[in-house]
């Protein structure tokens, strides 16, 4: 448990020590995107403050429609406060904490911990589905339009997209083939001994109740499948939109060719391993933006797209998950 722990707070110290070095290294290039930033109109603001919100409405929306399969009396407005409530410890835990606090969210809400942990992972599964599918477009669409902020990549991109189709499809043969996750564990059984059998033995059972919820999606409610895709889509579409209404607002750039910038931009961090993805999208972003933008520009856009998709849900998340705390505490009490 201390080792855990020591583990955690390393992992605290590591982020925010580079962060603060990125921050202190690049002082000149965040000047000068924080004074585009103040130089935004405040209906801008105001817009990528309902896209954030519209992001985790969706979410919890995706929810509702898993949660309803098993628990019937569950409400839309359950699903969103989950969602909001999920955000703020996904934020806070860099990552980790936010299938946890679903699970316990559901769990509280009347499905079975083991359910909640299946439910969660296939919603996480159609996630980078959605991801993968929605940046593939996005990057064809430029290559088609042989548009400039991909041009000079090409080694990168392919290598990118290659790499992400192939965790896309091991993802979908282990959530929907149960032959091809049991002969992986076939192998995994003669590799593994000692604590590393009780961590196959773990990963086991979560992946057999993965399977377990998405083929009773499948099977029983294609519609509801076909739903949270669409879902899916909306919400990420609600975080592509912040980067163009921030450079639309002095710049005229193209709706469609933003969109698709950020769909690619995210597509390829997502093989990049940071903790909670922090780093990686910038990184890919500004990669592509600052072809067709200036670099303050496109730093602008970059900040508000992490405020949009980390800050902003803190406050809403935040007062909700001390809703929680404070309720439990009276029913002890």
């Amino acid at each position: 448990m201390k080792q855990g722990k020591k583990k955690s707070w390393l992992k605290y110290v590591l982020v925010f020590g580079l962060i603060f070095f990125v921050c202190w290294y690049e002082r000149g290039f965040l000047a000068q995107a924080a004074e585009k930033i103040h130089k935004l109109p405040n209906w801008t603001i105001f817009i990528i403050i309902v896209l954030s919100l519209t992001y985790l409405v969706w979410e919890g929306t995706i929810i509702w429609l898993l949660m309803r399969q098993s628990v019937k009396h569950y409400s839309w407005i359950q699903g969103v406060r989950c969602s909001f409530v999920c955000s703020f410890f996904r934020t806070t835990t860099l990552g980790s904490g936010g299938g946890v606090a679903q699970m316990y969210e559901m769990n509280r809400d009347g499905l079975p911990l083991a359910r909640g942990a299946g439910l969660s992972m296939v919603q996480y599964i159609f996630h980078k589905v959605s991801i993968t599918l929605y940046g593939l477009i996005g990057f064809l669409c430029l290559l088609f339009a042989k548009n400039e902020s991909v041009s000079g990549y090409t080694a990168f991109l392919a290598a990118g997209i290659g790499l992400t189709a192939l965790i896309t499809a091991v993802l979908l043969l282990v959530t929907a083939c149960p032959p091809f996750s049991n002969w992986g564990f076939l192998i995994a059984e003669r590799l593994c001994h000692g604590k590393w059998q009780d961590k196959r033995d773990k990963m086991k059972a979560q992946i057999d109740s993965m399977q377990e919820e998405s083929l009773r999606l499948l099977k029983h409610s294609p519609r509801t499948a076909g739903g949270i895709f669409l879902c899916d889509f909306a919400k990420l579409t609600c975080w592509y939109l912040v980067p163009w209404f921030v450079l639309s607002a002095n710049l005229p750039v193209s709706l469609w060719q933003i969109v698709c910038i950020t769909a690619a931009a995210q597509m390829l961090a997502g093989v990049i391993p940071t903790p909670a993805g922090l780093g990686s999208l910038e990184f890919v972003f500004l990669m592509f933006s600052t072809k067709i933008v200036g670099a303050a520009e496109a730093g602008a856009a970059m900040i508000l797209l992490r405020c949009a998709v980390n800050i902003i849900p803190l406050v809403p998340g935040a007062l909700l998950a001390l809703t929680d705390r404070r309720k439990k505490k009276g029913s002890r009490e």
